[in-house]
């Protein structure tokens, strides 16, 4: 008989950091936070981070420092404000592409 956990592992290619993003994406609408406010990312991050937001990032609030965000959404208003900090907005699968294994960066619920 086939060890399944170990032959799952040996051909899972999908990095921790990346399958954690994954599944919090895939999860019910209803479970999820509406979305995130510029506030919010402000005071749990310090400049030059880089954040992966599971959910809708919202306009809300002042970024006092530049991020690079990357999020499934945003509002314009968040993307006017983070461009306006020094910030980037950066879509999902350019992230990937630019950190494979997902070092150095950060997962806000």
């Amino acid at each position: 008989m086939v060890n399944q956990m170990a032959y799952k592992k040996q051909t899972s290619k999908t990095p921790p950091f990346w399958g954690r993003v994954d599944e919090l994406l895939g999860r019910s609408t209803r479970k999820m936070k509406k979305g995130v406010n510029l506030s919010r990312l402000d005071s749990l991050t310090e400049a030059n981070e880089s954040v992966v937001v599971a959910c809708k990032v919202l306009g809300t609030g002042v970024l006092t420092h530049p991020l690079s965000v990357c999020a499934p959404a945003f509002s314009r208003s968040a993307k006017l404000l983070i461009t306006k900090s020094g910030g980037k907005v950066v879509e999902l699968d350019q992230l990937r592409k630019l950190n494979p294994t997902g070092k150095d960066l950060v997962i806000l619920i």
